[in-house]
């Protein structure tokens, strides 16, 4: 099917819609993919650089500096994409060099932040684990007798090793 798009002077786009959609790549947008776009900061036109920045991107509970990071990885990546030549490669030394910079220092930055609020482990996520893995161990168990006790300690030895996890950073 054929995109939908119509611009004033040059008519309608000539180019294949996505499957599934009205337009074509280059002229979805956050207003006509709201799913897939709910969660984006940036509008990216590019459907090159809007696919790679969706492959660098987290896809839950996105934090602006994760988005930052993406698009910064996306830079540094059509920067080196360039390169052709040794000249080009002494040109582009500079430039990679910020664009380097930049990206370890957001980084940095969230791997503080994650570690502020508690998630570079995954606490909730790991407890969920740990409740599931009891529950599997109680199944697994039912024939056998006092088989409480036996979870309870497991339990227990689950919950001090995540505390102790907890205590190490």
């Amino acid at each position: 099917m054929r995109c939908e798009y119509v611009n004033g002077v040059a008519g309608q786009c000539k180019r294949e819609a996505e499957q599934g959609q009205s337009l074509c790549p280059l002229h979805v947008s956050p207003g006509t993919d709201a799913q897939k776009w709910g969660k984006r900061m940036y509008a990216i036109q590019n459907h090159a650089r809007r696919v790679r920045h969706s492959t660098f991107s987290d896809h839950e509970e996105l934090r602006t500096i994760k988005e930052e990071i993406a698009i910064a990885r996306t830079l540094l990546e059509e920067r080196l994409n360039t390169i052709k030549t040794d000249a080009d490669l002494i040109a582009a030394c500079g430039p990679l060099n910020t664009l380097l910079l930049t990206i370890e220092r957001l980084t940095t930055s969230c791997l503080k932040l994650d570690q502020t609020v508690g998630n570079l482990l995954g606490k909730p996520t790991l407890l969920r684990i740990a409740s599931d893995t009891v529950d599997i161990i109680l199944h697994e168990l039912e024939d056998i007798p006092h088989k409480e006790v036996i979870v309870d300690k497991i339990s227990q030895k689950m919950l001090e090793v995540i505390n102790n996890i907890e205590e190490d950073k």
